[in-house]
Formats: structure tokens, C-alpha cells, sequence
């Protein structure tokens, strides 16, 4: 069995994508993946300028530097990850890195994702420590995460780690992020139309009862939603003080390449 090594975050980071409660079903190119093959992929978002992501890389260069003593060919791949982010799978991305329409993801601004990928539930936890439902956590919100790395056994141009997450601690929420195409962008930013077709009232109006059922008389009902501000994380609220730790890695993280964006 391969070496592994297991990490905590410090630093609360943001639910960005894929999901803790469902499966992944297809790949990339929208071809159905074997269910034996599916498993739980989900991505969350932490800040570059973060010190404790010093500490976090330096457990990963620490380690990846002595499975990988005598293969010196793979341990040249990861040093180049460690400068570039790319030439070794490290299941980390740059969240500034344009997609292939030259868009940046706003949510992923200013932070590095890491992908955590699972066959099994996650387990799931508030900041008490008590086990929550998975679908408590909604993408948007802010977690910290356990979990570790592996390496996956190959030494070619695929060579890399598997990022796996043992559980979730949900420290704060955050404005949710949806599914689906931005809705600003697929109405071309128009102004909605001022004339209304006949039968339509404006939202808030009110209805006669029982109109929300189908039947003429019942009032409108509306939903509302709020959420409080983290310093430095727009639309969370406040997370539960965490100890500080010194870095259990500071000769690692001397001789550690300079990660691209943390300006270290």
C-alpha cells in the first residue's frame, strides 16, 4: 500500500464546487461513468495570501520529497508543480488561471482549489465537533477540511496524488453558489421589459387567497435570505477563533520553491 499523508486545514476555505452528496456520473467530455467508477468530487477555495498555506505546502513538500528520494525524474516534476502549478498532479489548482474562454471564476479569485475526491460519504461535522447531514453544507459555505494525500503510483507525464478527505468541519455560512450558467450573462445583461403581458403583477403585489395553490384568494408568499460578513471572505459569517500553530516545517519550507501568487 502506498505511503500517505494525512493534513488538517487551519485555514477556513470556501465549498466552490462539485458536491459532498452526490456522486459524479460523467466525465469531463459528458460520457456516463461506470457507477463501480463514480465517486463523491467536490473543490474548495483557499486564500493565496494565507500564511497557513506555507505550512500546508511545506507538509506536501516534505513528504512528496521523500517518497520521492530516489526517483529523481518525478521529484523534478514536482518541484516544477511547486513553481509553475503544473507538470505534476497535485489535484490543486490556481483559481486565477483563466478557462478556456478567458474567464476567471470569481469565486476562485486569489485562491488555490483543491479537489477532494472520495468513493465513500463524507463525514460531516459542525464547529462543536457534532456530526451534521452532508446537505447541510451548502456550496458557498465556508469548511475546513481533513483528509490526505497519496501518491498514485505512476512516474510518467501522469504521475501524481489522489487527494482524499476524511471529513468536513462547517464553520461559517456564505452566500450560496448555484448550479448552472450565470444568469446575468445568459440574458445578455438586458433590462427585463417594463410592460407586463396581461394577467401578471409585479412581485409583491399579492394575490387573491389560495392563488399560490391554484385557486383564486391566497396572498403571495415570499422568501428572504441573509448573510452576515467574514473579514477577508465577502458574504460569511464570523468563524470560531482558531489556534495558531507554528509551522512544523520551517527547514522544509526554507528549501520549499516559491509558490506562484503568494508573493512569498
Amino acid at each position: 500500500m502506498a505511503n500517505k499523508h494525512d493534513f488538517f486545514t487551519n485555514s477556513v476555505g470556501r465549498f466552490v464546487s462539485g458536491s459532498m452528496t452526490e456522486k459524479r456520473t460523467k466525465d469531463n467530455d459528458g460520457r456516463a461513468i461506470d457507477p463501480d467508477d463514480q465517486r463523491f468530487e467536490f473543490g474548495v477555495a483557499f486564500r493565496k495570501d494565507d500564511p497557513e498555506m506555507q505550512t500546508l505546502f511545506g507538509g506536501f513538500w516534505q513528504f512528496l520529497s521523500q517518497e520521492y528520494a530516489n526517483k529523481p525524474h518525478v521529484l523534478q516534476m514536482v518541484q516544477n508543480w511547486f513553481q509553475t502549478l503544473n507538470g505534476y498532479s497535485m489535484k490543486i489548482a490556481d483559481g486565477d488561471k483563466p478557462n478556456s474562454k478567458g474567464q476567471v471564476n470569481e469565486n476562485t479569485r486569489g485562491h488555490f482549489v483543491f479537489y477532494f475526491s472520495t468513493n465513500f460519504p463524507v463525514t460531516t461535522v459542525d464547529a462543536q465537533y457534532q456530526e451534521i447531514p452532508a446537505t447541510n453544507i451548502k456550496r458557498g459555505w465556508f469548511v475546513r477540511v481533513a483528509g490526505n494525500i497519496t501518491p498514485n503510483g505512476l512516474e510518467n507525464h501522469q504521475a501524481g496524488v489522489y487527494m482524499n478527505p476524511s471529513a468536513i468541519q462547517l464553520i461559517a455560512e456564505g452566500d450560496e453558489i448555484r448550479g448552472g450558467v450565470d444568469a446575468q450573462t445568459a440574458f445578455g445583461g438586458t433590462q427585463a421589459p417594463a410592460a407586463l403581458p396581461p394577467g401578471a403583477r409585479p412581485i409583491g403585489a399579492g394575490t387573491p387567497a389560495g392563488a399560490a395553490f391554484g385557486m383564486p384568494g391566497a396572498p403571495a408568499q415570499q422568501q428572504t435570505a441573509s448573510a452576515a460578513t467574514m473579514p477577508g471572505m465577502p458574504g460569511a459569517a464570523p468563524a470560531p477563533a482558531q489556534p495558531q500553530t507554528a509551522s512544523p516545517y520551517p527547514a522544509i519550507l526554507q528549501g520549499m520553491p516559491q509558490l506562484p501568487g503568494t508573493g512569498r
